[in-house]
């Protein structure tokens, strides 16, 4: 793999023609076979990473450890199924969500359901179901949901969620665990305390345990241990004042990748060790037996998993740099908009070119701000070029935008055995399904 860059992951290859593959699947070919713009998933790179996360933490933890798939990060159904096959939970923040999972296989009692403002209807839905276990992220929440459970008559399993007020290394549209945010109950100020003291009152919520959510992306281990270290405080307190004994200790997900060349990989194993100690720790000294940790990674299943196939179409030379037009757009990257993430690009049939100029690589739609990069290094770009854009498998289907009635692209899963269509490009009847005229 260093013919080709670090950037790719070891499932990518170059074949005889020069051209990049992944799988062993010729990139090129699916381009011409399926069209453009086309996502790519590999089935295979799914289950590496899932693997390769329950191996970091269940060396290092000696109670139970469960990964919840995030499905927001990716609602593919296909993706999710092969997630849930391997034995991942999922963690769900909406109807559409909660049921695209059970739709996937998984079972009702291995489904997480968060959110910050469920309906009374939500919560109803969730316990007839059976629904392991729900997040909640208020008071207002919680007599909301002790409520519908008494009508119900169904006790709730809960986790509520706390705010720990760290500084997060990342982008703050996506930072969820800082001061201020509308996310948990606040720790210092004692609003979270207050939230348990009264959620054990109740007569049909289960405290079972504590939530939290930092943010996303982010690649230092030092927010995790940090976490770690004030949850564990937070909860030697709650044992303290009300005998509170956690089954379930929810961390979230926030576990970052790299999508620039210079950035590292988050090292999982250091990570598993530094906070299962910290936790083993602080439940041994408080005489607890240690609870079950639960997580919801989303971007770092994902996120490098699937890319994005797009064809040159045209190419215009300006004062301020070349342009080169796909036929992919922000669209289909939403993130580059919200956060200004960065995606790498390369050409699928020039990938071991020398670069010998710089180009702007920008989409169809008509605004100004449909630029996918910007003064990227390239080999001469062609019309009818394929271009390759990395690490799209976190948040850019699920955020898609139809900005000038752009369908949106199929997907094929690339599995050991063939390449198939696990999404339809969407038809102009889909577009205007929903219009009455």
């Amino acid at each position: 793999m260093n013919k080709i860059g670090k950037i790719f992951h070891e499932g990518f290859g170059v074949n005889d023609l020069g051209h990049l593959t992944l799988d062993g699947y010729d990139l090129v070919e699916l381009a011409k076979k399926y069209g453009t713009p086309l996502y790519v998933v590999s089935e295979e790179r799914l289950k590496e990473n899932y693997r390769r996360m329950v191996k970091a933490f269940s060396e290092s933890y000696p109670g139970k450890v469960v990964f919840a798939y995030a499905v927001k990060a990716n609602y593919t159904l296909a993706l999710v199924k092969v997630l849930v096959s391997e034995g991942a939970w999922a963690e769900t923040f909406s109807g559409p969500e909660l049921h695209i999972a059970l739709l996937a296989g998984a079972k009702p009692e291995n489904i997480v359901l968060t959110g910050c403002n469920r309906l009374e209807e939500d919560f109803r839905e969730a316990l007839q179901l059976g629904v392991g276990l729900i997040v909640v992220d208020s008071v207002s929440e919680l007599q909301k949901l002790n409520k519908v459970a008494g009508e119900t008559g169904v006790k709730a399993n809960v986790l509520i969620r706390v705010n720990p007020a760290l500084k997060i290394p990342t982008h703050p549209r996506i930072a969820t665990g800082v001061r201020g945010t509308k996310f948990g109950l606040d720790i210092q100020s004692g609003l979270a305390l207050k939230a348990f003291e009264e959620a054990l009152k109740m007569d049909w919520v289960r405290v079972v345990g504590v939530h939290t959510h930092i943010g996303s992306q982010i690649l230092r281990i030092e927010p995790f241990v940090e976490t770690a270290k004030r949850i564990t405080s937070f909860v030697s307190s709650l044992n303290e004042r009300f005998g509170f004994k956690p089954e379930w200790l929810d961390f979230g997900g926030g576990f970052g990748i790299p999508y620039k060349r210079e950035e590292k990989s988050l090292n999982l194993i250091l990570l598993a060790k530094r906070m299962t100690n910290i936790i083993v720790k602080a439940f041994k000294k408080s005489g607890l037996n240690v609870p079950s940790l639960l997580f919801e990674p989303g971007r770092s299943l994902v996120g490098d998993a699937e890319i994005l196939l797009a064809r040159v179409g045209n190419i215009k030379d300006s004062p301020f740099g070349k342009y080169v037009f796909l036929d992919a757009s922000t669209n289909h990257l939403i993130p580059a908009l919200i956060t200004n993430q960065y995606y790498e690009i390369v050409l699928a049939n020039k990938v071991n070119k020398k670069p010998v100029e710089k180009v702007n690589f920008a989409g169809p739609l008509c605004f100004t701000g449909d630029v996918l990069a910007m003064g990227r290094k390239t080999p001469k770009v062609e019309v009818g070029d394929v271009a390759v854009i990395l690490n799209v498998g976190a948040y850019c289907k699920s955020a898609y935008a139809t900005h000038n009635a752009y369908p949106k692209p199929a997907t094929v899963m690339l599995t050991k055995s063939e390449a198939k269509i696990v999404q339809l490009k969407e038809t102009l009847e889909n577009i205007i399904g929903r219009d009455v005229w």
